[in-house]
């Protein structure tokens, strides 16, 4: 196997001295692989192996669990501070949950660059900041995957989201436009087609430059969103970095 960019998602211990690794590589997706003896060589090797750190690795052997041979700084470590070291966690506990072993997804790989880019560029004090480069990522992981529906195309009206419509998100239909009385609340499956539409436009300019921010409501409206189509994905086990930031900083 050629050398391959990588980031590391996640580590555990293996045996005495070893860590079990999972890497984000774009042309296999989340791969495995054991670093031998990386516990112990705790000066050099286990000091390059942290996350959010651009790699170029090797990997060895013929098994599906690889072994992990020479590797190297492929750049600068995304340095991440306060919030922004939980949702870079969170993206890697996603991406751990999310992908199969093995299949590259290289939009996938190249939005999760971005997204380290974006949290690097935060302070990291509040959670407004983080907002906008996470429902981009969710939102391009979910398309990548096949589980988000088009964000500007309603099925059943066989045409285009009307920015004056509201639309519920059903399991077999996608968008499917509903009449909501004036006055009355939103159920949590149901979005403005403006937000809808203007989602879908930030998705599809993503990586193209500055591009101003969505609205904060159509914002509020994405994590309402993402949250509903990750559920299935995810099941009932709740993501661990979503309760220890909870812990720390006391919100949702």
């Amino acid at each position: 196997m050629p050398p391959q960019p990588a980031y590391i998602l996640h580590s555990r211990p293996f045996r005495d001295s070893s860590l079990i690794l999972e890497l984000l590589t774009p042309d296999f997706g989340r791969i495995s692989c054991i670093a031998k003896g990386a516990r112990r060589d705790k000066q050099r090797r286990q000091r390059a192996l942290q996350p959010f750190s651009p790699l170029l690795v090797t990997l060895l052997g013929r098994h599906d669990l690889k072994t992990l041979g020479p590797l190297e700084s492929a750049g600068q470590p995304a340095w991440l501070t306060g919030r922004a070291v939980y949702g870079g966690l969170y993206a890697n506990e996603l991406l751990v949950r999310l992908l199969p072993e093995g299949e590259g997804f290289l939009a996938i790989f190249a939005g999760y660059q971005q997204l380290l880019g974006a949290l690097a560029g935060t302070s990291g004090e509040h959670s407004a900041e983080l907002e906008l480069p996470l429902r981009l990522f969710e939102l391009n992981l979910l398309r990548s995957l096949g589980s988000c529906p088009d964000l500007a195309y309603s099925p059943r009206d066989h045409g285009a989201v009307r920015a004056d419509a509201v639309y519920r998100l059903t399991a077999e239909d996608g968008f499917v436009p509903v009449v909501v009385p004036a006055g009355q609340a939103l159920r949590s499956a149901d979005f403005a087609g403006a937000h809808l539409l203007a989602l879908a436009q930030l998705l599809n300019s993503a990586g193209e430059g500055e591009r101003p921010p969505p609205p904060a409501d159509a914002l509020a409206a994405a994590k309402r969103l993402t949250r509903q189509l990750l559920q299935p994905l995810l099941g009932n086990r709740p993501l661990k970095s979503r309760e220890l930031f909870r812990q720390v900083y006391s919100e949702g």
